[in-house]
């Protein structure tokens, strides 16, 4: 069965009785060349377990099972776990967990299980930005992750001083992210309202020259703290939105700006991680 056939993800549609809808982010990928742009970034070797969130009919898990010595595919909606579980009796490498990816991560940790394991994920929309979050932030930690993503949110994350947001600054703290290649929206059933990137995220945790190795764990908290107020207020200044925040006089936070070589009147979006850490070790 080609699975990146619309005609076969329409049958499949019909007979599980289940019709995608825009709210909940699901868009099949009906692209065979994409499909293998997925698996070759990913370089998954036979020793790799590899975790999948939003499996959908399995398009993208079935390529995965045929590289990788373990595929764990988490899919939310109850007929598509069914289509997924009888795909594992012809996988046996495939071991599908049905429910929210949230409420089911000590299920997933557990079969990960200290294992080292990537993410390869064509991710629901809607919850984007939360699962790359949640396993940046929380171990454990994939080693990469190569996922399908709004192009509007993979140009957020890649972004550089000058555009930098929350979002840019939580992923790049954690790792290296990149744009392999732009998907067009054709090459998605249903059609979506928005164009699609590939994104791969590497250099997780282990890296030595990541930001949170740099700064250490023990002032993680007070990094982002720092981050936080700092865009509080997207319009203004810098000193003003740190005064307010860290409950600090303004003439204070403008002389450890001053000390960090950072202009007071600078906007947040306009630091790089670097200036974030050397006002976290100066305040």
């Amino acid at each position: 069965m080609q699975l990146t056939s619309q005609q076969t993800i329409k049958f499949l549609c019909n007979k599980y009785s289940f019709w995608p809808t825009r709210q909940s982010g699901q868009n099949f990928l009906v692209s065979e060349p994409d499909l293998k742009s997925i698996i070759s970034s990913a370089s998954i070797s036979p020793q790799d377990t590899v975790l999948e969130i939003g499996a959908g009919f399995g398009t993208l898990t079935v390529e995965l099972a045929k590289h990788a010595s373990q595929v764990i595919a988490v899919e939310l909606d109850k007929r598509l776990a069914m289509a997924m579980r009888k795909l594992s009796k012809t996988h046996n490498n495939l071991k599908v967990i049905e429910g929210d990816i949230f409420q089911k991560l000590p299920v997933v940790s557990g079969y990960l299980d200290d294992l080292q394991y990537k993410i390869v994920s064509n991710l629901p929309y809607n919850i984007t930005s939360l699962v790359l979050r949640n396993f940046l932030e929380n171990k454990p930690r994939p080693s990469e992750m190569v996922v399908l993503v709004q192009k509007e949110v993979a140009d957020r994350i890649v972004a550089q001083p000058g555009k930098m947001s929350l979002l840019s600054i939580a992923i790049q703290f954690y790792a290296k992210p990149e744009i392999i290649r732009l998907i067009p929206r054709e090459n998605f059933w249903p059609t979506p309202k928005v164009n699609t990137a590939l994104l791969k995220i590497s250099g997780i945790g282990g890296d030595p020259n990541n930001f949170l190795n740099q700064l250490g764990n023990e002032h993680v908290k007070k990094f982002f703290r720092i981050v936080k107020f700092g865009f509080s207020a997207k319009r203004k200044q810098l000193h003003n939105n740190l005064s307010a925040g860290l409950d600090e006089k303004q003439e204070k936070i403008k002389e450890i700006l001053e000390k960090c070589g950072i202009n007071p009147q600078i906007r947040a979006q306009d630091l790089s991680i670097f200036d974030w850490i050397d006002i976290t070790h100066s305040v």
